[in-house]
């Protein structure tokens, strides 16, 4: 459309087609805002479903395990998998699945687009494309370790330990900026010398007769669009590589089993016939320094419930 207001009205100076032109952008727009609207709700929805089956799967994982588990890792680190973690991985569905898949549908579109008003100049402006990936994958790898020391800095045996944690967490914490600082200028300087590279050879063309001015300016303005969707590709492998430190401890935590396995065919009990006695029980769990139950008697009767009650 852009193309067409510029040669068919602005150049001859002609205002008839402009009328048709207007009304096929705001049908172009009407259909994009529906389009987006469809694209927002349902990916929502879907991304939001799946966020609730990991939540949902991994809390009642933990209710099934020992508690000698929970003995051996602080409440404060269970929490922060079960909230913090999993809300990494959120940014990941939400928004980078969909994000992905828009991005390459917008690749192949524009790029034909721009192959079919000047295949030269299509060929010259992917020359600079390979250097937004291997720009990200080099950030990435970065990002990925700082967003796995922010994850995992916790020394438990440090003089001053919150103190100590909270400069580790706020280290990792700028170290992760810094790489995500630095990455955005240098992908801004590839994309400015893919446009003037574009721009040069355009006006060249243009001077000899081989591309009108509208052309020029429609390709100008496509070129914007196609490095952006392969900008925002690169970008999302910084947000692939840091939700996968996350990942990697939600995984972690599903891996762990329970010290005592339920038989997969239980036998029935019946009914108690005579009472239970613990005489002098001490136990501590393994890796643990302090009993969890210390020198414990009682006896419960059939048909009696006794319950052992520690701090909440």
């Amino acid at each position: 459309m852009f193309k067409l207001v510029v040669d068919e009205v602005l150049v001859p100076k002609d205002f008839g087609p402009f009328w048709w032109i207007a009304l096929a952008y705001i049908g172009l727009n009407l259909l994009d805002g529906l389009l987006g609207f469809a694209d927002e709700y349902f990916s929502t929805w879907v991304g939001e479903r799946f966020l609730l089956d990991l939540r949902t799967k991994l809390f009642a994982h933990l209710q099934h395990l020992s508690l000698e588990v929970f003995d051996r890792r602080r409440l404060g680190d269970v929490l922060s998998r079960l909230t913090g973690d999993i809300a990494s991985i959120e940014n990941l569905v939400l928004g980078g699945v969909v994000d992905a898949i828009t991005f390459v549908l917008r690749i192949v579109v524009f790029t034909g687009v721009l192959l079919y008003l000047s295949w030269q100049l299509t060929l010259v402006s992917l020359i600079v494309a390979p250097l937004f990936w291997f720009t990200a994958r080099h950030f990435s790898r970065l990002i990925k370790e700082a967003s796995r020391e922010k994850r995992y800095n916790r020394q438990d045996h440090e003089v001053e330990r919150f103190r100590r944690e909270g400069q580790g967490a706020f280290a990792a914490q700028m170290a992760s900026s810094r790489v995500r600082g630095l990455f955005s200028p240098l992908i801004n300087m590839i994309e400015l010398t893919g446009g003037l590279i574009v721009i040069g050879l355009g006006t060249w063309q243009l001077s000899k007769g081989q591309l009108s001015l509208g052309g020029l300016l429609a390709f100008l303005t496509l070129l914007t669009q196609l490095y952006s969707p392969i900008r925002g590709l690169s970008r999302l492998t910084n947000t692939v590589y840091s939700a996968s430190a996350s990942a990697e401890r939600v995984i972690e935590l599903l891996d762990e089993r329970s010290a005592v396995a339920e038989p997969e065919r239980p036998r029935a009990f019946g009914r108690a016939r005579a009472s239970v006695a613990f005489e002098g029980v001490s136990y501590r769990y393994p890796e643990t320094a302090s009993d969890a139950l210390h020198d414990v008697s009682f006896t419960a009767e059939p048909g009696e419930t006794i319950a052992l009650v520690g701090a909440s």
